[in-house]
């Protein structure tokens, strides 16, 4: 999987500016797959270049033009492929879960404070998930299973670590 894929995906069911693309991956893939603008713009140039999509420019009054990026058949042809190709394994990289790790290097108070910073950014993660959730009424079942599965994923992450912070907590009583 690579942000071309990702791109063609989503452009396979509408056209889409760079702009749409990116707040579609934040309200839909974020909690699996995230890319900043940094990434996009880059890969639908190269994308555009190599004949995947066309990009079809809109006049906007008092704005500036709104570059539209539609699939060619060439770019359909090419997400086919990576989708019927074999699934690379799923590798998760967390600076919070290295940090953790090598927890024995650092001052306990650390370790407590990534772990309840880590907690905050998974309830957010929940609670946009949840809003989408809310807003899914009409989304088709594949996208429900991604759906549920960051749904159950926030919530487990956020008990394990509700779970650990008391028991560290505990354990560091009267120690710092």
């Amino acid at each position: 999987m690579n942000i071309q894929n990702v791109i063609l995906g989503f452009l396979s069911e509408e056209p889409m500016s760079g702009y749409d693309i990116k707040r579609k991956m934040e309200v839909t893939v974020a909690h699996f797959f995230d890319a900043s603008f940094g990434a996009i713009y880059p890969a639908l140039r190269r994308m555009e270049k190599d004949g995947y999509v066309k990009k079809e420019v809109i006049q906007q009054e008092g704005k500036p033009n709104k570059n539209l990026y539609v699939i060619t058949s060439k770019g359909q042809e090419e997400f086919q492929q990576y989708m019927e190709s074999p699934i690379n394994p799923t590798i998760m990289r967390s600076d919070f879960f290295i940090r953790l790790f090598f927890g024995k290097f650092t001052k306990k108070e650390n370790i407590l404070q990534w772990m309840e910073n880590e907690k905050e950014h998974v309830k957010r993660d929940l609670e946009s998930l949840l809003e989408v959730q809310s807003n899914s009424s009409n989304t088709d079942k594949y996208k429900k299973i991604t759906l549920e599965y960051g749904l159950e994923y926030s919530k487990m992450t956020i008990k394990l670590l509700d779970t650990q912070i008391k028991f560290l907590r505990e354990e560091y009583k009267g120690k710092f």
